[in-house]
């Protein structure tokens, strides 16, 4: 079976069919995500809300997306990596296909200009073909969620 790989930036642009159709993709096969926050990523990768831009791409299989990599520009390049994978996703039916996730990745990787990072759960399945790629673990990460109606000391 042949696949076909798209991408979607603020200068190929990306209609609102394929804008809905990304963001039902991803938000059936992307775990602990809110479709908002989807929406987000995706609008601010190909500009469609402001910010530094990005790139979406897809893999497709007989015209349906069956992987998509959401990649977010930071809009920095010294501390911070030029760029943010914020979504990487596989169809639930594909990702056992070790050999697509990393022709996914790769080419995403060989599209984003500079450096790269992605936050992943440590239990993620996929952090293993991430490591084998390069990506290393650098920090952890501490969030804080400020509630508006609680007052801070």
């Amino acid at each position: 079976m042949s696949q076909q790989f798209k991408v979607y930036d603020a200068f190929s642009g990306m209609n609102l069919m394929e804008k809905n159709k990304v963001i039902r993709f991803l938000t059936e096969h992307e775990d602990d995500n809110f479709r908002e926050d989807i929406e987000e990523a995706v609008e601010y990768a190909v500009k469609l809300k402001p910010s530094f831009g990005g790139f979406v791409l897809t893999v497709l299989r007989n015209e349906q997306i069956i992987g998509a990599v959401v990649a977010n520009r930071t809009g920095m390049g010294s501390y911070n990596p030029n760029h943010i994978f914020v979504f990487v996703t596989l169809h639930r039916s594909y990702r056992s296909d070790k050999k697509l996730a990393k022709c996914l990745l790769e080419k995403a990787i060989m599209h984003a200009k500079g450096d790269i990072a992605m936050h992943v759960k440590p239990d993620n399945p996929a952090l293993k073909l991430y490591q084998e790629i390069g990506f290393e673990s650098q920090y952890l990460e501490l969030r804080l969620k400020k509630n508006t109606n609680s007052a801070v000391v």
